[in-house]
């Protein structure tokens, strides 16, 4: 159980250190808000791997508020996006207009 409890605990980390960087990158708002959202659910699965080491249970309902607070960001980011338009398809946009009057 140790073994597969390392394993998994390092791919987590892995998995972290990536997203970090891809909000870190992101060309787009939507990029980084998906990171975002992918790294609340590797938090919770990070607590969850805990919780399961320690076979202690009281930590449920934090994963439970995790979950939520991880849900809620992700449609109040999803909603906040969709009002604005993204400068690299505006930029594309731009390009087919002019080339289309030509």
């Amino acid at each position: 159980m140790g073994v597969v409890l390392a394993i998994s605990a390092a791919l987590l980390t892995a998995a972290a250190v990536l997203l970090v960087v891809r909000m870190t990158v992101g060309p787009t708002i939507l990029d980084r808000s998906t990171a975002l959202d992918v790294l609340m659910s590797v938090m919770v699965c990070a607590v969850a791997l805990k919780s399961i080491q320690r076979a202690e249970t009281w930590s449920l309902p934090m994963l439970l508020v995790l979950a939520m607070v991880g849900f809620v960001g992700a449609v109040s980011i999803a909603r906040f996006a969709s009002d604005t338009e993204d400068v690299d398809t505006r930029e594309d946009d731009d390009e087919d207009i002019e080339g289309e009057e030509q």
